[in-house]
């Protein structure tokens, strides 16, 4: 995963943050420096959670300032629970100003929206429109095309008028979502070519769908993209390898500690509440489309699997009241910890799914086996992306973004996965 400007900005901010904040609680003992900078770590995390380290890509809100605000007056005051000291205010309102003048000097020097213009009408069925239109970095203006049966409120003119609307809109960049193979478009290359050379930023809509929508339409690619694109270490790379999974782990072992309390009172819970196992098992496609077998929390009555839906439904019956609770908060998948230590599966990676479902995906879906050419993951970057599925086109629109990890995989990828998941579980966004 390429490091951004907005993750550059990001480390700069944390930078000089904790270099503040470690030299006005410099005059400590050894035991309070380690304290204070646990302290430190969890906040970074909390601000990250709240969104309030996407420097780059977000506007200067009040509501960022109240947030912040917030945030910084919480752990004043729990580091002041241990300290007993008045100057942590001080420190933490020192924090805050930081925050609020950095956001606001990257705002005004660095923060300018795109404008973009889209070549072609097929967006209208692959969310390229949409995407940019909720996209805080780009300021969509509209499309060109010369299929006026697909015409929109957006439509700016034809492929003719290209030039002039692009210097009347003070386009930055320029989306080609038509075919290449289009003999129509093929005129107009030259013209394109021109713009680019001039300064004029031009992407395809395969390098718009994996640089800004972080996926990869698996509808546009073929064995030659497969053979000739960069990336996918993650299936070469041994020493790639290595660091993740000793980081699985690492991460497996300190959670399974951590929550053996939350371990024992769900399972009580789970055995006053229904009658059946507590812990559910059942056999997954893992790498290599090897099965292997799966734990989780029971969340559901014991019920004849014939006779219901393969996916969980909103409201679904099956689901009980501790059930709902634990899905949300994703307490049920705990148990696949111990898939983790076995190596059966590993922390980040693909949804492992059951064997019937993915007999009916490898026929209607194309590419879906490349999917299992790594480790099963408890959370994986489709899950954090994509909402739960209850059909093989959601199974499709999540295999884009596995595909997607597959190719960009790496250790801060799987931070930046992990950090998701956890922003997920406290908003109980969970399913």
């Amino acid at each position: 995963m390429k490091l951004d400007k907005n993750f550059l900005i990001t480390m700069i901010y944390l930078l000089i943050s904790y270099v503040f904040y470690t030299f006005l609680l410099r005059r400590m003992d050894y035991a309070t420096k380690y304290l204070t900078n646990s302290i430190f770590l969890i906040y970074v995390f909390v601000k990250f959670i709240f969104g309030q380290l996407d420097f780059y890509a977000d506007r200067f809100r009040l509501k960022d300032v109240f947030i912040n605000f917030g945030i910084n007056l919480v752990f004043s005051l729990l580091i002041f629970m241990f300290l007993k000291k008045m100057n942590i205010f001080i420190i933490f309102n020192f924090l805050f100003i930081i925050q609020i003048a950095y956001r606001r000097l990257v705002t005004l020097k660095y923060v300018k929206k795109q404008n973009v213009l889209i070549f072609g009408s097929n967006h209208i069925e692959n969310n390229v429109q949409e995407d940019l239109i909720c996209d805080l970095n780009y300021d969509y203006k509209g499309y060109i095309s010369n299929n006026v049966n697909k015409a929109t409120k957006y439509l700016l003119g034809s492929y003719d008028d290209m030039e002039k609307i692009i210097k009347e809109q003070r386009i930055d960049m320029l989306v080609i979502v038509e075919e290449i193979g289009n003999e129509d478009f093929k005129k107009y290359l030259k013209r394109i070519f021109d713009l680019k050379i001039n300064g004029l930023k031009v992407l395809s809509y395969r390098d718009f769908n994996e640089s800004i929508q972080k996926k990869i339409d698996i509808t546009k690619i073929d064995e030659e993209w497969l053979l000739e694109s960069n990336g996918f270490d993650i299936l070469n790379n041994e020493s790639q390898k290595n660091i993740k999974r000793v980081f699985d782990l690492i991460i497996a072992v300190i959670l399974i500690i951590m929550t053996i309390p939350i371990l024992l009172i769900t399972a009580i819970i789970i055995k006053l509440e229904s009658p059946g196992p507590v812990v559910f098992k059942q056999f997954r496609i893992g790498k290599n489309m090897k099965k292997f077998k799966i734990y989780k929390f029971r969340s559901m009555r014991v019920h004849d699997s014939d006779k219901y839906s393969k996916y969980t439904l909103n409201n679904d019956e099956r689901v009980t009241r501790f059930g709902k609770f634990i899905r949300k908060t994703r307490i049920d998948e705990l148990p696949q910890l111990f898939c983790v230590l076995k190596g059966t599966m590993s922390f980040v990676g693909p949804r492992p799914e059951w064997d019937e479902l993915v007999e009916e995906y490898e026929k209607k879906i194309p590419y879906y086996n490349l999917r299992h050419l790594i480790k099963p993951g408890i959370t994986g970057w489709a899950q954090v992306m994509y909402p739960y599925g209850e059909c093989v086109e959601d199974a499709q629109r999540k295999l884009e973004y596995d595909i997607y990890y597959l190719k960009n995989q790496d250790f801060l990828m799987d931070i930046l996965t992990i950090m998701k998941t956890a922003k997920i579980v406290i908003f109980g966004k969970g399913k």
